[in-house]
């Protein structure tokens, strides 16, 4: 088994709110760090339109680099590139590909973690590093995740000293078994909406290839909880997108065999946003370890702007 690190990276900013610690360079070494790490893994960076000079000769330095056009073409073109790889890639079935956003802050054993679930967890197809530990049993928190009516999760298992438990969803940095997420593209491709032009829907995507149906009744026009909007636009809106749903929720029922998603805790990754940084760990402390580490393997520049960011103590 071969790991496949896809690391998507895009040389501009957002309007997220950030830690005072956060960094595109400060994830992208965190990222190094760990895929160093373990033994033969293949590092690709997926950039989408041009990336800063400092940032890409770490690129260049740790792994294959590729763009995908001259000019930035968006989260949704970088995604499907990302994804495509499943097909142009000569990688076996049996390989694992984990795909990472730009603004996460990894664990030195993330990785090592990530690759010890492949073995010990056969039942899982896909992995995460990153996400809340949520009681399904608590109605206000099935609200809040936004699971179906039928959502149950599999029991907790153990690898190591690590649990590891089913979760319903995670975003779009998660790690996959080559074979399967072959098998289950077709779904990922039908929640890249073209009519939705600043969304993949992640949550819907998990739900499906693990054979549940997404909306029931009144959802169906309304969406999942959070999803409606006030007003005309948001009744022409959940109109339209009725045919849409439906079509999502018989996709659901063609899945023949779930295909499990399991997640780690405490967390070994955390998504460099308020309000849903990880609680897990104090990513100040692992902040200054990537510091530490770049400046040992002689990556001065990184570790001072590194430093830089953690001086600024609010």
């Amino acid at each position: 088994m071969t790991l496949h690190l896809v690391y998507r990276s895009y040389g501009g900013e957002n309007l997220k709110r950030r830690p005072f610690y956060y960094s595109k360079m400060l994830a992208l070494i965190s990222f190094v760090r760990a895929a160093t790490e373990v033994k033969g893994a293949e590092l690709l960076f997926l950039n989408d339109g041009p990336i800063p000079d400092d940032k890409l000769a770490v690129m260049r330095h740790y792994g294959r680099v590729a763009q995908i056009g001259e000019e930035a073409k968006g989260m949704r073109a970088s995604y499907r590139a990302a994804l495509d790889l499943v097909t142009t890639e000569s990688w076996t079935d049996d390989d694992v590909v984990c795909y990472v956003e730009d603004d996460y802050l990894f664990m030195a054993d993330a990785l090592i973690a990530l690759t010890e679930a492949v073995a010990g967890l056969p039942e899982a197809s896909y992995f995460s590093l990153y996400g809340t530990l949520a009681d399904y049993d608590d109605p206000l928190e099935r609200i809040e995740h936004a699971v179906p009516r039928d959502w149950k999760a599999q029991p907790d298992r153990r690898v190591g000293d690590r649990v590891w438990f089913n979760r319903a969803s995670i975003t779009s940095t998660f790690a996959a078994r080559v074979g399967i997420l072959r098998e289950d593209l077709p779904i990922f491709i039908q929640c890249i909406p073209p009519f939705l032009p600043r969304r993949i829907l992640d949550h819907e995507t998990c739900l499906l290839y693990q054979g549940f149906v997404p909306f029931h009744g009144r959802e169906l026009f309304f969406g999942l909880p959070g999803d409606f909007k006030l007003g005309l636009r948001g009744v022409v809106r959940g109109a339209v997108l009725v045919p849409f749903r439906i079509a999502l929720n018989f996709r659901a029922h063609r899945q023949r065999k779930p295909h499990l998603l399991y997640t780690v805790t405490p967390n070994l990754v955390t998504h460099m946003e308020h309000p849903v940084i990880s609680p897990d760990r104090d990513w100040v402390a692992v902040a200054e370890e990537v510091a530490q580490w770049a400046e040992d393997n002689r990556m001065d520049a990184p570790s001072s702007a590194i430093r830089k960011r953690l001086s600024r103590v609010t």
